[in-house]
């Protein structure tokens, strides 16, 4: 009953709060148009958190609202895209692990690499949780974190569904949050770790003349990584009490996993796939100068087709799925979420909602630079929770240049601010694609990342400006 009275206030307050903005006069510099996206977007981040209605269609709302209220095909200078952005290249990442983590299931390889990982880590529900957490920051490191992400998280949940019996909700609740929090952690130490970093890079040398080489993005990403891991690993023990919980009976795996046998047809022949595709992922940096228009997308959506095409047994027909069981276990609602969120991001941007938040942080000109640091890194944590992190250092990034140049400070300091703290998003799906593809397992509520998320969003905003302002600018000199 308290949840449904939750939704049921979530839908009256979102709708409610849209038309009040929608009558309201328009804010002094912002334009009508952002003024309706805002209205939206406002609606959309209280169904969203409340889920007054199902994730997946309040990421269709656009479709519905922006024709209605003109927002899109407008004839001025801020056109609005709207359904280029739900095919936004993720969404098809997403697509392709879902068809590999089916035929993982499908074949009983998850089981196999769930035991097996339990064997060698250790009994300890936390050194589980451990031993994700550095796995998942560690290949997040040299790949996308979405990427990093979606390969984990089946492992995880073959462990939640293998060890059953022995773990309980809060385990496994803990478990499938350190991953996208360690993915987004350990993306954030490294130029290629997620793309909001080589944007942001990118911006900071034609805004300002400054290059940041893959060794001095490490200077900034690495000191954060570092320090925040063992504080997520720490946090997730405690919140979730996973230090008090009993060991896993190592016996009972051994027993199951000798139980398990050799490997079937089925299984190596997906375990071949699963392997080739991180290659793949991992190297690619290495290879795309001979395929240059490939990207982790394709190498997904080739895998789902793999699966479709090699066969188990071919006279009678078996594959590795089958196209109806690999269409309906497909995780549609993931997609629309993460196209409805580029949507409302995207148009935060291009209706110029965002810049003018931005603008607004020049009111702080007469605060101490340290104070100064503290505000942008805040708003831009807000922020980047109900839309993409890339999409936040687009926008902000360049604003944030002409308020430094304004107030006397350092641009570089600002704009590096922006760039870290736009990676505290562990409250909502919408916040960062490793959020929405956790989200998408069922393995949590939003109420459970937002909960999870404040606390590890608190602590990070805490130590930040501390990092920043002693490691990055006073240790390292970055941006001195």
């Amino acid at each position: 009953m308290g949840e449904f009275r939750v939704r049921k206030i979530g839908l009256i307050v979102g709708i409610i709060l849209c038309v009040l903005l929608l009558m309201m006069p328009t804010p002094e510099g912002l334009t009508v148009l952002g003024q309706k996206v805002l209205a939206v977007s406002v609606m959309m981040i209280i169904f969203w958190m409340t889920e007054a209605i199902p994730i997946p269609m309040t990421a269709l709302l656009p479709i519905l609202l922006y024709p209605l209220l003109g927002i899109t095909g407008s004839k001025g200078q801020n056109e609005i895209e709207l359904f280029t952005h739900y095919a936004y290249p993720t969404v098809y990442l997403v697509l392709g692990v879902g068809f590999m983590a089916s035929a993982m299931q499908r074949w009983g390889l998850h089981r196999r690499m769930a035991l097996g990982i339990v064997k060698k880590v250790g009994s300890k529900p936390s050194r589980i949780i451990l031993g994700f957490i550095l796995a998942t920051a560690f290949i997040s490191m040299w790949m996308s974190n979405t990427t990093a992400t979606a390969m984990m998280l089946p492992v995880a949940i073959s462990i939640i569904a293998t060890m059953g019996d022995q773990i309980n909700t809060g385990f496994k609740k803990a478990l499938v949050l350190a991953i996208p929090f360690a993915a987004t952690l350990g993306g954030l130490s490294t130029v290629i770790g997620t793309t909001t970093n080589p944007t942001g890079i990118g911006i900071i040398q034609e805004t300002i003349g400054v290059e940041l080489s893959f060794l001095e993005w490490m200077k900034i990403g690495v000191p954060f990584t570092a320090i925040m891991l063992p504080i997520v690993w720490i946090y997730l023990r405690k919140f979730y009490k996973t230090d008090k919980m009993a060991d896993i009976k190592i016996d009972v795996v051994d027993k199951e996993y000798e139980a398990l046998g050799p490997m079937n047809k089925g299984e190596k022949l997906t375990s071949v796939v699963f392997a080739v595709s991180v290659l793949l992922w991992v190297t690619r940096s290495l290879w795309k100068g001979f395929v240059p228009f490939a990207t982790d997308e394709t190498i997904a959506i080739a895998i789902a087709i793999s699966t479709m095409i090699i066969p188990v047994d071919y006279k009678k027909g078996i594959y590795l799925l089958e196209g109806k069981q690999a269409l309906a276990e497909a995780p549609w609602g993931t997609m629309l979420l993460l196209g409805g969120s580029m949507v409302m991001g995207n148009a935060f941007t291009d209706a110029g909602v965002a810049q003018w938040v931005a603008s607004n942080l020049g009111a702080l000109s007469n605060m101490p630079p340290l104070v100064i640091i503290i505000a942008v890194g805040v708003v831009t944590a807000i922020l980047t929770e109900v839309t993409t992190n890339a999409v936040v250092v687009a926008s902000f990034l360049p604003v944030l240049a002409g308020i430094a140049k304004g107030i006397g400070m350092d641009p570089l300091q600002l704009m590096l601010t922006c760039m870290v703290a736009s990676n505290f998003a562990f409250m909502l799906p919408p916040a960062t694609p490793p959020n929405a593809i956790a989200y998408s397992t069922g393995a949590f509520e939003i109420s459970d990342l937002m909960k999870a998320g404040l606390g590890l969003k608190i602590i990070g905003l805490i130590l930040f400006p501390l990092i920043m302002y002693f490691i990055t600018f006073g240790l390292f000199g970055v941006g001195m």
